[in-house]
């Protein structure tokens, strides 16, 4: 019979090692079996009475009510009855909350100078109307899906910065723990390889499919991170590269990076969004891995501004590779990217943009291992000793190694395309 360590079953669930030994410190989930060496080791049974637990977690229930029930042979009926009058008294706040939320984003769409509101008044009428943290994020998210640029707008009117913004865009969490986690985010990837998938032959791959660029093109590499990629457009293409990024401490790595190498690559800390640039000023925009953070519709817009006629924009998104994702995945997607698109339809919206596809192609499975998730999972051993007990930390390692168990089991149904576009 098949059996599971702590940290495996963890991640079939999407919960952290504490989370689980506090489950059997309480008598709430005790591994069936031990090794010598004393770890825990969990059956099929265990696994089945975890799915229990989390459903009836889902519902509301306490850890506590959840032990009776499990425990009470009889089914105690009463606790869940007591539960669904909780949940009635719950609907009538959320309703409320409704229609709060729904009277500022009126304000918000219509212009009108919100005088007053700022993220100290924000936070606290979340908390009035009992806004907890599962809800913000489902606040937040549908906000994103819906309408990024407004949510975007949002934010900022609320007197945060642009770096701020895209941070809580990104989380989709509360402004208010936003920055703690951030800094935890950080620290993990900001030293790695690369911030996402990618690798050295698609980079060259798509360059290959530029057959017209200028002898000394203008380029600019959009949300570059650590620059591997802008390394490789500075030797390939034999001109300068403006890259620009948020975060200063991945720009410091490609400036130095760029020094040793003899490299003319010039750094900028800047927000992609609302560029300070010319219009029709570059012949060439890069952006591996990073048009995602305004979404794939605003960036093809906004980005064509900045390209001269006939200039080219070459950049990865994350694409559905079959027409009917499997269930796992695509509830998983929904929670964390709900605008994944097929291939196609993505080719579609560059058209309908003003683009002319001139490829597209996968990266392969190697772009997200060698110098991305590989490299992830080793920094994060290191942190997690570092930061034992920090719960913002270990919300950022559970998230990681859930995304990376769910592309271990569903690579063949999505992934990164890399698109080559040329305005028309």
């Amino acid at each position: 019979m098949k059996t599971y360590r702590i940290t495996e079953l963890g991640r079939r669930f999407g919960l952290s090692r504490s989370t689980l030994l506090h489950y059997d410190h309480i008598g709430l989930l005790h591994p069936s079996e031990r090794t010598k060496a004393d770890y825990r080791v969990y059956t099929q049974e265990d696994m089945a009475r975890l799915e229990r637990i989390c459903f009836f977690r889902e519902t509301g229930l306490s850890l506590a009510e959840i032990v009776c029930l499990l425990e009470n042979s009889n089914n105690d009926s009463s606790i869940l009855e007591r539960r669904l009058r909780v949940i009635g008294r719950e609907v009538a706040a959320l309703k409320a909350q409704q229609r709060l939320i729904a009277s500022m984003l009126k304000t918000v769409a219509e212009g009108i100078n919100a005088s007053g509101l700022d993220k100290e008044l924000w936070l606290s009428l979340q908390k009035a109307c009992g806004l907890d943290e599962i809800a913000l994020k489902r606040w937040h998210t549908e906000f994103e899906r819906r309408a990024p640029s407004a949510h975007h707008d949002f934010l900022l009117s609320l007197g945060l910065s642009e770096k701020e913004a895209i941070q809580v865009r990104m989380l989709t969490k509360s402004v208010e723990d936003n920055k703690i986690k951030m800094e935890y985010f950080y620290e993990l990837f900001e030293d790695l390889p690369r911030q996402g998938p990618g690798c050295k032959e698609a980079t060259l791959k798509a360059l290959c499919l530029l057959k017209d660029l200028p002898s000394n093109p203008t380029v600019l590499d959009i949300g570059c991170g650590c620059g591997m990629q802008t390394q490789i457009l500075a030797q390939e293409l034999k001109t300068k590269i403006l890259a620009i990024d948020n975060h200063r401490h991945v720009l410091d790595h490609l400036d130095q990076a760029a020094t040793q190498n003899g490299l003319e690559i010039e750094t900028r800390e800047l927000s992609m969004i609302d560029m300070p640039f010319e219009k029709e000023n570059f012949d060439l925009l890069w952006a591996e891995g990073s048009i995602f953070i305004i979404g794939l519709e605003l960036g093809l817009k906004d980005f064509r501004t900045y390209l001269k006629p006939g200039g080219y924009l070459a950049f990865t998104e994350m694409c559905w590779f079959v027409s009917e994702p499997p269930t796992e995945a695509k509830a998983y997607f929904d929670n964390v990217y709900p605008d994944i698109r097929t291939t196609d339809e993505a080719c579609r919206m560059a058209v309908a943009s003003g683009y002319k596809v001139i490829d597209r192609f996968n990266l392969p499975d190697s772009a997200w291992w060698d110098d991305y998730y590989t490299p992830m999972l080793e920094r994060m051993k290191e942190l997690k000793v570092k930061n034992a007990g920090v719960a913002e930390a270990e919300a950022i390692y559970t998230e990681c190694e859930t995304e990376i168990e769910m592309f271990r089991r569903h690579s063949k149904s999505y992934g990164y395309v890399f698109f080559v576009l040329q305005r028309t």
